[in-house]
This record gives structure tokens, C-alpha cells and sequence, in this order.
């Protein structure tokens, strides 16, 4: 007998509370940033529970970075692949908007590789992973000589009318990816929200702080970005971000606009939104302002995650917190990864991770 809307969501929030309690530990983070080695890094992760099933088939004499993160990568796809066969109608469709944001960063990739060719088609082919549900062609992509023949191909995607415009401008000359990438990330934005609303009253409630606060945030971001770094108009700017609002409208964001410096913008965000402010304002202020600003965003989404997760009886929006949660941990292995790679000390290491790991009872990047 299949699953009432009440039982697919008690079901999928049990489920996630046993996937939590194999998240990795403090320790085991501290564990991580002493190891000096992508084979080490594996091997460690191969005794862990949460990743032993997926890391089994890495050689245990040497592991190659790209095969690690994205073996690391697909760890997570597995998981949230994992609540589907419980969940249905618009518990479905949002999960699978989540999934998608990894689906796009795979479509960007394709079309980063089609601008440089940098990379032979076997080895572009060995760096992309596979999403199970995935209907983009990636070998017919792999296949384009040019952005005219890839936009055929996605013909039959969900991506063929929103990339339409961006691909005609590169194909006039225009060099930067930036629209085009844009234009991807939205897609699984728009599908979240459009299926957070038809969720049961009591999911939604649950899940708007999560996903409303990262629309405000998404918002935002690419306010700064495309006022600082590329000097747009606010009615450019305007339509170039996600339509759906938050808390923060447009009218915030044409307020901000008439103002010339950004700390006159973030004191006006601040009579607003203080939180918000503060989340740039801190960042904005560290010599490596764009990378602090991006994990200050990150640690601001991974303590809304965890406050949802730990909310209420399990539940539907209990598995839609875990899997945040998870693609936060996956990140910082990937961070972990890239420190090992770049011999970092394991301090500086730590500060750049989202996840708050205690180091004599304090988080290390606080």
C-alpha cells in the first residue's frame, strides 16, 4: 500500500536521522586536515560510515583528486537519490531541485570546456560525474564543436529555452560565460520554489527560513557582484537575478542603488535586514573579501540547515535539512582536498571550512 503524504514524511525524516548520525565528527575533521596525502584522505574516509560504500571501488595504493572529490561528490547524489522512491508530487519535485543544483554545476563544466578545450574529450569525459535521473547528453555534448551544436542538443532539456538568449550572445562575440552560467543556477531556484509553495502547510512553514533566506542571499550576491565587478544598472542587474523574492524586494535593491559605496548600501540593508548587513558588512572587510563573503554566506545557510533538522518530530523537512547539511560536509571535504593539495597548515585549513568544528570548545573560524 503506497505511502500517505504523513507516512512518506515521517518516513524520509527517519531515514535522514540515521544518515545524520554517520555525519563525520569534530575529530574526525581534525583527522582529515592532518593528513598529507589525497590517498591518505581517502583511506580514512573508506573507515568512516558515512562514506566506506561509495570510496570502496578507489585503489588504496593511490588516488587520483579528481576521482576522489567526485567519488566524495557522488556519495551525496546517492543519499538524496535515496528518499525518492518514498517521497512523491511536490516533495519529489523539490528534492529533485535540490539535485539539480549539481546536475547545473555539470552543464556549466560542459560549457567551460567548450570555450577552452583545454582538456581532451576523454579526460573533460572522466572529470564529469553522472547524476541517476540526468537527462542532459553528455556524450552528445562532448560531441559539440561549438555553442550553436550544444544548444541542439539540449533541445529536449529543460535548459533549451532559458539558454536560448545567452547563447546567441556568445555566439555575437560576447567572451565571458557569466549570463550563461546565471542563467543555469536559476533553473533549480525557480523549481524549488515553485515546489516549496505546493507543499503541505506544515513543510512549507518548516522550509521557507532555509530556502527563502538563500533566495535573499542569492539576491544579494549577485547585487554586489554585478555593481562592483561589473558596473551594471540596477534595471541590468535586475534582470539578470532570480524574479522570486524573499524578504528582500526590489524596491530594497533600488534603494541600495542610489547610493554610491558600499558601505552606504549596507547601512541602508541594515536598517532593513541587520543580519543580512552584517553577514557583508564582515566579510567585506577581510582582505579576501569575495572568498570570506562566500563562506560567511555558507555558515550562515549551514546553522539555518541544522536549526530545521533539529526541529520538530522527523519529517519531510527533516531529509531536506540532512541533505544541506551533506552537500555542506562534501564541500569542506573538497576544501580539505584543496589544502592538501596547496600545503596549507591545518589552522588555515580550518578557518576556510563551513562547518564550525570545535577546537578547545571553540569553532576553529570564529
Amino acid at each position: 500500500m503506497p505511502y500517505t503524504v504523513h507516512g512518506q514524511a515521517t518516513a524520509v525524516g527517519v531515514k535522514s536521522h540515521v544518515l545524520y548520525s554517520r555525519l563525520l565528527t569534530d575529530t574526525d575533521y581534525w583527522d582529515l586536515l592532518n593528513l598529507k596525502t589525497t590517498t591518505e584522505i581517502s583511506n580514512f574516509l573508506k573507515q568512516t560510515e558515512g562514506y566506506e560504500y561509495d570510496l570502496r571501488v578507489l585503489p588504496h595504493e593511490y588516488v587520483h583528486r579528481v576521482d576522489l572529490e567526485n567519488t566524495i561528490k557522488m556519495t551525496v547524489l546517492r543519499q538524496g537519490a535515496s528518499f525518492l522512491p518514498y517521497i512523491s508530487g511536490a516533495m519529489f519535485k523539490l528534492f529533485m531541485g535540490c539535485l539539480g543544483w549539481y546536475e547545473a554545476e555539470e552543464l556549466k563544466s560542459v560549457f567551460r570546456w567548450l570555450r577552452s578545450r583545454r582538456l581532451t574529450r576523454e579526460e573533460m569525459k572522466q572529470k564529469l560525474y553522472y547524476m541517476a535521473g540526468s537527462k542532459l547528453p553528455y556524450d552528445d555534448l562532448l560531441n559539440c564543436r561549438n555553442y550553436a551544436e550544444a544548444l541542439e542538443c539540449l533541445k529536449e532539456t529543460k535548459y533549451y529555452n532559458v539558454l536560448r538568449e545567452p547563447i546567441r550572445q556568445l555566439m555575437d562575440g560576447e567572451t565571458s560565460l557569466f549570463s550563461l552560467e546565471l542563467a543555469i543556477d536559476n533553473i533549480p531556484e525557480m523549481e524549488i520554489h515553485k515546489n516549496l509553495n505546493k507543499l503541505p502547510e506544515s513543510d512549507k512553514k518548516q522550509l521557507q527560513p532555509i530556502f527563502g533566506t538563500r533566495i535573499d542571499l542569492l539576491n544579494l550576491y549577485h547585487y554586489h557582484r554585478f555593481s562592483l565587478y561589473y558596473h551594471m544598472t540596477i534595471e541590468e542587474t535586475l534582470s539578470r537575478m532570480l524574479s522570486i523574492k524573499y524578504k528582500v524586494q526590489t524596491h530594497h535593491l533600488r534603494e541600495m542603488s542610489k547610493v554610491k559605496t558600499w558601505k552606504e548600501r549596507l547601512d541602508i540593508l541594515g536598517k532593513h535586514f541587520p543580519v543580512y548587513a552584517e553577514i557583508f558588512r564582515s566579510a567585506l572587510e577581510q582582505p579576501d573579501k569575495e572568498l570570506a563573503l562566500e563562506m560567511s554566506i555558507a555558515r550562515f545557510q549551514y546553522r539555518k540547515s541544522l536549526a530545521v533538522f533539529q526541529s520538530g518530530a522527523p519529517g519531510f523537512h527533516t531529509s531536506v535539512a540532512y541533505f544541506l547539511l551533506k552537500t555542506q560536509e562534501v564541500d569542506d571535504i573538497i576544501r580539505i582536498i584543496e589544502n592538501v593539495r596547496y600545503g596549507y597548515s591545518r589552522d588555515s585549513a580550518a578557518a576556510y571550512l563551513v562547518k564550525p568544528i570545535l577546537d578547545r570548545g571553540e569553532p576553529a573560524w570564529q
